[in-house]
């Protein structure tokens, strides 16, 4: 298990990669010599192939936002490792759901599946979280990223050491939550990738904004982006590769509650004219993951952070649970699922309740980053 690494950066892009690199150098390099391991099992690419299918997507992301090139750059040489490494760090996403990879069907080994998360506004304030579920190497190389831009919001992300971000929330009191997705649409075709579209979107100063930057982008991947607002306005947004036409937006008013996994949930029917969803077949225990999280979801009769606590730490199903335990049954070690991390955040208050490991079993400790993302400065 991973001790917490808190890292702070500050400053234009590439300064705030070059710490991030030089803080987290051990545990990117890790990153690194594990990725090359999952490429060549899953997608058949060995490391230097996996590098030059990511140099192909840098038009695409300067046009888009060329401050994550330089964000990467940044990281590469704090870390003391080359630019495109990083570049292909950030594209696993891309690189594990398209290309060689759409051959997933006839392999016996495959990626685990990731995340379940959720968005609760029953309550007078939002209560929302996840857990990201994955190889277990990145127990070690977790990191909580805390970042103060010249522009724009500060924002707390806990993501892959190497990686822009995962899910988190800004002082705009945006919250960003993610699942990953896959369609028969992956195919590898250059665009915004999935993960600088997370840090992308952790710059917005509202869920409005969130939701327009989806739009904007020609994205490459399928991926869900559960987008809240410390004012209590939620949206669910499922992202098929392409641009505005291809996004389903879901609102949660309040008074409901939304739970997602690793599928679309308007299910194949919506998908007819543009691609199958791979999702239940790619992540088979992403259908039992919604039903379950959802059934206990709706026995909870206040929504808090110990309810949601429970619910994360669920056990159905086990191994193939809501709180993930690497399965032996699975003969290609890769293939065992385990959860990460696991947060319940109450984004109005500014409060991260974090598990770095499993929810079951590691403690759940709170962060408060109310005066950090400027949530306790006087009206």
């Amino acid at each position: 298990m991973s001790e917490i690494a808190m890292i702070r950066v500050k400053g234009g892009a590439r300064e705030r990669g070059l710490v991030y690199g030089r803080a987290a150098g051990e545990r990117v390099r890790l990153s690194l010599e594990n990725y090359e391991r999952v490429y060549a099992t899953f997608a058949d690419l060995r490391w230097d192939a996996a590098t030059a299918l990511a140099e192909t997507y840098i038009p695409a992301v300067e046009a888009f936002d060329a401050s994550a090139l330089e964000e990467m750059e940044g990281i590469a040489l704090g870390a003391g490792v080359a630019f495109e490494d990083i570049l292909a760090l950030n594209l696993r996403t891309e690189i594990l759901f398209s290309g060689k990879a759409r051959k997933l069907s006839s392999l016996e080994a495959r990626p685990p599946g990731e995340c379940t998360s959720f968005c609760d506004l029953r309550g007078p304030e939002p209560v929302v979280g996840q857990n990201w579920d994955w190889i277990p190497f990145s127990h070690q190389t977790v990191v909580v990223l805390e970042a103060v831009p010249e522009t724009g919001p500060r924002w707390v992300s806990v993501v892959e050491a190497g990686l822009l971000a995962k899910f988190g929330m800004n002082s705009a009191g945006v919250t960003v939550l993610t699942n990953a997705l896959v369609t028969s649409l992956d195919r590898g075709e250059p665009g915004m990738p999935y993960h600088l579209l997370l840090r992308a979107l952790l710059s917005s100063e509202s869920v409005d904004a969130a939701v327009e930057l989806l739009r904007s982008a020609h994205r490459s991947s399928s991926a869900n982006y559960l987008i809240v607002g410390g004012d209590g306005r939620g949206v669910d947004v499922e992202a098929r590769p392409g641009g505005a036409d291809d996004l389903r937006l879901r609102r949660v008013e309040r008074g409901e509650f939304l739970v997602h996994a690793n599928h679309f949930l308007g299910g194949d029917a919506d998908l007819a004219s543009r691609g199958v969803d791979h999702g239940p077949r790619v992540m088979p225990d992403t259908l039992f993951r919604q039903e379950r999280a959802t059934a206990l979801a709706e026995l909870m009769p206040v929504p808090s952070v110990a309810g949601w606590h429970e619910v994360l730490s669920d056990h159905a199903n086990y191994p193939d649970a809501v709180c993930c335990h690497p399965d032996p049954r699975e003969e290609e070690p890769l293939s065992r699922g385990s959860t990460v991390a696991s947060a319940v955040i109450e984004p109005g208050r500014g409060l991260m309740h974090l598990v770095l490991g499993h929810p079951c079993a590691e403690p759940r400790v709170t962060y408060d980053y109310g005066e950090f993302l400027g949530m306790n400065d006087p009206a």
